[in-house]
């Protein structure tokens, strides 16, 4: 993949060689990051004016090319996508002490396996909080709207469709928005949200005075926010308690005019019963960024249904995100390098 704009034009925010001091860019022997896929060619570019990047010949590593590379890595670089469970990190050469994670969760690793092996492990938080939000808004007005089935009916042409009651959708502004995790891009919904005139009500395990009144909201229990909240948008982490957190029992709960929005990870829903939901007529619509399925590809009959409208997990795809993300992932190796701890650290 080639970036035209080069590494200054795609991460403007990073410093380039040229600023960098002469140790920097010309060190006696470059310490080893090891990647399990190929980076994006700039993100590759970055990392190698101070380090040396290993990388796989061909997309993804398999388990025992990746173990070669890793030889003699103290570093390791990982996305979502890279599952890094107990017999992964076995696997792992004695000198790797960081897995470097671009990204908030870290749900693909195994982080009681890391402190067992003494590998640290960071993310990269809250550099992705806006586009985030601004995605979850954007699917709140999709699904609510319907704007899937209005997509299909303009494809085909015609310019008057969606004529019949049957057909319409839901006005955004005045209904009452419940937010699943009311953490930083929790909070950040609620800023939009508010600019609809949306009602907030939010379950978190931390509630307080000033959330409450920063968003004209109030903290409710999980049920109670089922049973009142037109849309439910799911902004919690993946952990075994919240794996499922939407099940059958759960949607039955929901109004049938109900819209479910989720961004945070694809496994909080169990997508066997909101398929089911979605065909009877249980809920009106969900809009995702995110699959139980994942990293394979996306239910087949999940997105063919008109009343699902379905992203490729792009909610943080924006260019000031991956910027970002990309500062903030070799600030944690710079970080770890020169004083033996990230600036993110998870474990």
């Amino acid at each position: 993949m080639r970036y035209p704009l080069g590494i200054a034009g795609l991460f403007p925010n990073i410093a380039t060689p040229d600023s960098w001091n002469r140790k920097d860019r010309h060190p006696m022997t470059k310490r080893i990051i090891a990647t399990p896929r190929q980076l994006p060619a700039a993100l590759a570019g970055m990392l190698r004016m101070k380090y040396e990047v290993r990388e796989p010949a061909g997309p993804v590593a398999a388990a025992d090319e990746f173990t070669m590379l890793a030889d003699g890595a103290e570093a390791v670089f990982a996305t979502a996508f890279d599952e890094m469970d107990e017999a992964f990190l076995s696997t792992l050469p004695e000198t790797v002490r960081l897995i470097a994670s671009i990204g908030v969760g870290v749900d693909h690793i195994d982080l009681e396996a890391a402190r067992a092996r003494r590998i640290a492990v960071s993310n990269t938080p809250e550099v992705t909080t806006p586009c985030l939000a601004d995605a979850a808004m954007g699917l709140i007005i999709a699904a609510c709207r319907r704007f899937r089935e209005g997509l299909d009916i303009a494809k085909t042409g015609e310019g008057r469709g969606m004529l019949t009651p049957e057909s319409w959708g839901q006005r955004v502004s005045g209904r009452t928005l419940g937010i699943v995790g009311m953490g930083n891009v929790g909070k950040e919904l609620a800023k939009r949200a508010k600019a609809f005139d949306m009602n907030i009500i939010y379950t978190t395990p931390r509630p307080s005075a000033e959330i409450d009144a920063a968003f004209g909201a109030r903290a409710v229990s999980l049920d109670e926010l089922f049973k009142q909240a037109d849309v439910i948008s799911l902004h919690c982490p993946l952990k075994e308690e919240t794996r499922h957190l939407i099940d059958a029992a759960a949607i039955e709960q929901m109004k049938p005019s109900a819209v479910l929005i989720n961004i945070s990870r694809g496994p909080v829903i169990d997508e066997e019963a909101l398929i089911a939901a979605l065909q009877s007529g249980r809920l009106f619509a969900a809009g995702l960024d995110v699959f139980e399925t994942e990293p394979g590809p996306i239910r087949a009959t999940l997105r063919e249904l008109p009343n699902v409208f379905c992203l490729p997990h792009i909610a943080s795809a924006t260019l000031e995100s991956r910027s970002a993300m990309a500062a903030r992932l070799l600030a944690n190796i710079d970080a770890f390098f020169e004083s033996g701890a990230p600036l993110d650290r998870v474990a």
